[in-house]
């Protein structure tokens, strides 16, 4: 048996390079998930198919020989008889009790008819260590005498090993806790017979039910535990995500906690040295929230990490406003400080010789506010004269609420149409009382022009990871104490 895996795939905080960035976020799946991953995979993989048909005492040619193990049983005893002789059962129902009992059950008369199981429990002794409970129900029949229903315990430690930014899992020995024996009898063919048969019997399966499920049992669970571990911990990418521009997802740490395995992961995005945003090396994340009941899974991220990711992905870009649209007319001649007559219109001579253009250099910024998120876009209306030395600047924030979705595996973030607002920031002096109406226009502007090509942009978001059994296809995006949760509910 494979006591240690390999190391979780981590890079520890290495020295950035030009053209990434690495961010610190955590990965929680919850202990219920975990308990029900095992608990399906050991059904998927009958790890219990291997005891039905068994003779508990070992019946030449069948199963385990057991007896031949324990110290009261002389050697090749089990071995002595290829099958059982029905007149043993005549006997034992004529009188002759005792005796006859412990020959019945050295020539393999004690069976397990059937194995059903086993019913997993997780236990958090630690954040470094978990305990794994086996129940098995075993049903067991001796002849004509008795029919049995037996339930016993196999327990698996895992300990978890850190060295650094590197985490090691080890597994502490599978065994079967001594004192623990369920008994219950389901038929009797004579009540005083099946006393004395079931303290024999008791005391058989004492001795060999550790033996025989530590031998059977115990390595096929070992491994499909070790490789439900290994996906599980294991971050890979959607396989749409390829270039030399990859993100990458590194599990550094990993813990148990009361609810929930809980990674820390680094993130590595693309990210240019414009693009970095100006924040201290290490971040001081609040405590994370509890994770959720009815989830299965969640992806946190701190608010300001995640703001750092956005100004990372983030490209800047210029639109130039078609100076004869109607919605720029206004706008060019509000800029422009020329007054016209009522009903009087700019002149589609004296747009074109003008230039209009929204600029947003600035990352989007998003905040939270209890459990709700909105975002806020800097940017300046520029008006360029005809000769390209006079020009008019506007700056602005656009604030909206904050949309985000997940599709393909990716988290996007949105400005919401309906729920638009602006504020102004510096203008020229000359257009104070105009403040109001250049206020609505810009509005306008930036919805119907800027928004539609600003959101497709923005779609070229975050990739999230794969991980066996769960996906973000699914997901809800949760706000919670200065945290960003992208969770996954139980199906």
């Amino acid at each position: 048996m494979l006591l240690f895996w390999g190391s979780l795939l981590c890079w520890g905080l290495l020295p950035q390079t030009q053209g990434e960035a690495r961010h610190q976020i955590f990965l929680r799946i919850s202990k219920d998930q975990l308990e029900t991953d095992i608990s399906d995979l050991f059904s998927e993989h009958h790890i219990l198919d291997r005891m039905a048909g068994i003779p508990v005492t070992g019946a030449a040619g069948e199963g385990v020989t057991i007896l031949d193990h324990l110290p009261f049983v002389r050697e090749g005893l089990s071995k002595k008889s290829s099958g059982l002789d029905l007149s043993l059962v005549g006997d034992l129902l004529s009188g002759r009790r005792l005796p006859l009992l412990g020959k019945l059950l050295q020539v393999g008369g004690l069976v397990i008819e059937d194995a059903i199981g086993p019913e997993v429990t997780l236990q958090i002794l630690s954040d470094s260590l978990l305990q794994v409970t086996l129940r098995t129900k075993l049903y067991l029949s001796l002849q004509q005498i008795l029919r049995l229903k037996v339930i016993k315990n196999i327990r698996i430690g895992i300990r978890l090993e850190q060295t650094g930014n590197k985490t090691k899992v080890a597994f502490k020995e599978c065994h079967t806790p001594p004192g623990y024996l369920s008994i219950r009898v389901l038929e009797q063919m004579d009540p005083l017979l099946a006393n004395e048969a079931l303290a024999w019997v008791t005391s058989v399966l004492d001795k060999a039910l550790p033996f025989l499920l530590q031998k059977i049992v115990c390595p096929l669970a070992t491994t499909l535990l070790n490789s439900l571990l290994e996906d599980l911990l294991h971050l890979a990418l959607p396989p749409t995500i390829s270039g030399p521009e990859d993100f990458q997802y590194y599990v550094t740490t990993t813990e148990f906690t009361e609810e929930a395995i809980l990674m820390e992961v680094q993130l590595v995005t693309p990210c240019g040295p414009g693009q970095r945003p100006r924040r201290p090396d290490h971040l001081t994340l609040q405590p994370l929230p509890k994770l959720a009941q009815g989830n299965m899974a969640d992806l946190a991220f701190g608010l300001e990490v995640y703001n750092d990711i956005v100004s990372c992905l983030y490209t800047s870009k210029e639109i130039r406003v078609d100076p004869q649209d109607s919605k720029a007319a206004d706008l060019i001649q509000l800029l422009s400080l020329r007054e016209l007559e009522p009903g009087a219109q700019t002149s589609k001579k004296s747009r074109g010789n003008v230039r209009l253009t929204i600029s947003t250099p600035d990352p989007p910024i998003v905040r939270i506010d209890g459990h709700t998120a909105t975002v806020t876009q800097p940017g300046s209306l520029v008006l360029l004269g005809s000769s390209n030395t006079s020009s008019v600047s506007v700056s602005w924030n656009l604030l909206s609420k904050a949309v985000f979705s997940l599709r393909n595996q990716e988290l996007k973030l949105q400005f919401s149409l309906s729920s638009t607002t602006v504020m102004l920031g510096p203008y020229p002096a000359g257009l104070t009382k105009q403040e109001k109406r250049m206020e609505a226009l810009l509005l306008e502007l930036l919805k119907t022009v800027f928004l539609p090509q600003h959101n497709e942009l923005l779609r070229e978001d975050l990739p999230l990871p794969n991980i066996k059994g769960i996906s973000f296809d699914q997901a809800q995006v949760e706000l919670s104490k200065g945290y960003m949760l992208v969770t996954v509910p139980e199906e």
